[in-house]
């Protein structure tokens, strides 16, 4: 026997079948025909693009009606053929699909007092946006779902939206997680559909006053995100593997990232690291170490003020070399001109990029003690800890005012003892007003007059061949963490 239909839908496999279950409905509903019924199943198939054949567009009717059909006879889970994203078209109703969640932004509520949850779905045929409504977006948040679950949906409906086709969970509409799923590889399906997203395993976490910084590794290596205190991100530990949604990649050649407000974050599992990539490491391991520090143990000398722009570089010594840290946190800077140079720091949330090493905004300072000096040497020549007198070949200043008014200072101080040369460098208050002749109150005067830059220019000049007695530790390098400097 042929199709009841002319309509260029898949063959019957069992003719009598459809005829069985249009009786059914008809004894239950009486007010319809048989020719009604056939329209409304001809209608279901022209639907779903003969994705169902007649038996299940059938059932589908009866199931939409209300009929129930004896379970002997009838699957009641409806026989439909698999469907895939790229076969979703606008206009499809009552919809069976499973997909991956590829991005999970966090739920709204609108001004109407609608809620609804976005998504991105993928198979491997293609992704689609969706969107789910009132409760059915209250499941989703109440079940914890996350991006690289498996889901079954039924009873969806496929609209047009802004020229792309948007999958719609109506009140009618029923999400399901289920174990697995035929999709492939969350992170290729995120490139593949375009969605900004990391997936990374935690190694080190630098808590700072302000947010903290997470590094970890990725498939193109090492990375950090910048979580700002407040977010709602859960809790992290080494070796969680986070899924990370929306970043906003930040520029360096170091993969680096900072959390929006659209931002989420997910742990997918964990795996074990036993050991850390990163490093904390003393100043003559920096360059040795590249990407993997994250932080340096090393003497401060100087925080000192760009002349130009608004960043400032930490300068940290060690016995044979220095290094220098890039930072644009003028609070960091105004602390450190009252630490006394030669004080053992350790410094932790640092990053490395093209020109060095870089602060985050996120990070952490620690005094690990102020090392109590040997015999010193009464020379520049030689490192270690010195104390001499000594010529000023040069000296110039940077300064920088904050939004208070108050001055940013510091000196780089170029000295001749007769048998060497050296670099002192110095941000400390007591050192500053020992070189410019001159109390802070007066220094804060002249800022707000603005006569500073000239003050400066002055003491530069002045300051030549002048002799100065200076105590300190000085790294093979050349450069002077003066703990004392008195201007004769």
């Amino acid at each position: 026997m042929g199709s009841m239909f002319d309509s260029g839908t898949p063959p019957n496999q069992n003719p009598s079948a459809v005829d069985k279950i249009v009786d059914h409905i008809l004894v239950a509903k009486k007010g319809l025909t048989r020719g009604k019924v056939q329209e409304m199943i001809k209608e279901r198939i022209a639907e779903l693009e003969g994705l169902i054949d007649e038996e299940a567009a059938a059932l589908l009717v009866a199931k939409e009606l209300g009929v129930v059909l004896p379970s002997t006879e009838y699957n009641a889970n409806f026989k439909f053929s698999k469907l895939l994203i790229k076969d979703l078209i606008a206009g499809l109703k009552r919809i069976k699909i499973s997909a991956r969640i590829v991005r999970l932004p966090p739920p709204l509520q609108l001004n109407s007092g609608k809620k609804l949850q976005r998504m991105v779905l993928a198979d491997e045929s293609g992704c689609i946006n969706a969107v789910a409504w009132n409760s059915v977006a209250e499941t989703i948040a109440s079940s914890k779902l996350k991006p690289g679950d498996c889901v079954l949906i039924k009873n969806a409906s496929v609209r047009e939206y802004r020229g792309r086709s948007e999958l719609v969970l109506g009140e009618e509409a029923e999400v399901e997680r289920l174990e697995s799923c035929d999709a492939i590889d969350l992170e290729e399906l995120a490139e593949r559909c375009n969605v900004e997203a990391i997936i990374m395993v935690v190694h080190d976490i630098i808590e700072g006053s302000k947010g903290y910084c997470v590094y970890g590794m990725t498939r193109k290596g090492p990375a950090c995100v910048l979580v700002q205190a407040g977010h709602n991100v859960p809790r992290l530990q080494r070796g969680d593997m986070i899924f990370v949604q929306d970043p906003r990649r930040l520029p360096s050649g170091f993969q680096r990232y900072k959390l929006t407000g659209l931002s989420r974050v997910f742990v997918l599992g964990s795996e074990t690291v036993k050991e850390s990539y990163f490093e904390v490491v003393q100043v003559e391991e920096v360059e040795s170490s590249g990407d993997k520090t994250i932080g340096v143990r090393g003497r401060l000398v100087a925080a000192l003020p760009s002349k130009r722009g608004p960043s400032s570089t930490i300068v940290v010594s060690g016995t044979f070399s220095s290094t220098s840290i890039l930072t644009f946190n003028n609070d960091l800077v105004a602390e450190m001109k009252t630490v006394k140079p030669g004080t053992l720091l350790e410094i932790t949330g640092v990053y490395t990029s093209k020109r060095g090493l870089r602060l985050n905004p996120y990070y952490n300072v620690r005094k690990i003690s102020w090392e109590e000096p040997s015999a010193p040497s009464d020379t520049l020549v030689r490192e270690g800890y010195v104390r001499c007198r000594a010529t000023v070949l040069s000296a110039a200043f940077s300064h920088r005012l904050l939004e208070s008014g108050e001055p940013l200072l510091g000196a780089i101080i170029n000295l001749d003892d007769g048998t060497a040369r050296a670099r002192l460098l110095t941000s400390y208050n007591p050192h500053i007003q020992e070189l410019l002749g001159a109390n802070w109150d007066e220094i804060r005067e002249f800022a707000s007059l603005g006569v500073l830059p000239q003050i400066l220019s002055f003491c530069e000049e002045q300051l030549k061949g002048v002799d100065c007695e200076v105590e300190g530790w000085l790294s093979r390098d050349g450069v002077l963490a003066a703990s004392s400097l008195k201007v004769i």
